[in-house]
């Protein structure tokens, strides 16, 4: 049995139907000193419970994953692949020049639902902090994420990044067997860099 913990919500999860194309959002993070980076546009997610206690099983229950589309690509925005599998993420680049940066996410699975996160940091991607198995979200300068999403899907994510080191992390922590099995420990990090 699978049970997904996760460390907290991004404070600034916005649901909206699946028919809106992009959502503009705030969040701390960026070099200039007003401390906002904007959320260009990802992927819609679908009104729902946002309480991860209320179905700590998403994988059982077929309904709790909801099937993603990606939004479309900006006309001006650099666009870099982002392949989530077990155990890794892998991008077609691993650095761009500031500016609008559109992250296009497919879970190749082959069996577990993914999330993609989006963390500016100088730290080494292997050596984020931990606490029972996943990042703390709130200890972080995360900027943006695209929630669990099943294997075969693909969701996007735009961004406008300032010049820096981020880390592309999955940071589901899954209860198997009595065990956490950490998606970001098990390898599912990369590099990323904004010149």
């Amino acid at each position: 049995m699978r049970t997904i913990v996760r460390a907290a919500f991004v404070p600034f999860i916005v649901f909206a139907s699946v028919a809106v194309v992009g959502v503009s959002a705030a969040a701390c993070g960026d070099d200039d000193g007003d401390g906002v980076v904007e959320v260009i546009g990802q992927t819609p997610e679908v009104e729902g419970d946002p309480d991860p206690e209320a179905d700590p099983d998403p994988e059982a229950d077929p309904e709790a994953l909801v099937e993603i589309t990606p939004a479309p690509k900006p006309a001006d925005a650099a666009q870099v692949d982002v392949a989530l599998k077990e155990w890794e993420i892998v991008v077609s680049q691993a650095s761009v020049a500031a500016g609008e940066v559109y992250f296009l996410v497919t879970n190749e699975g082959p069996d577990d639902a993914h999330e993609f996160v989006v963390i500016r940091s100088d730290l080494d991607p292997g050596s984020m902090p931990v606490e029972d198995g996943s990042v703390p979200e709130d200890e972080v300068d995360l900027l943006a994420e695209i929630e669990p999403f099943p294997v075969g899907s693909t969701g996007s994510l735009t961004l406008d990044l300032e010049p820096g080191n981020y880390v592309l992390i999955c940071n589901i922590a899954e209860l198997e067997d009595g065990e956490i099995e950490s998606h970001y420990q098990e390898g599912m990090h990369a590099a990323f860099t904004v010149e």
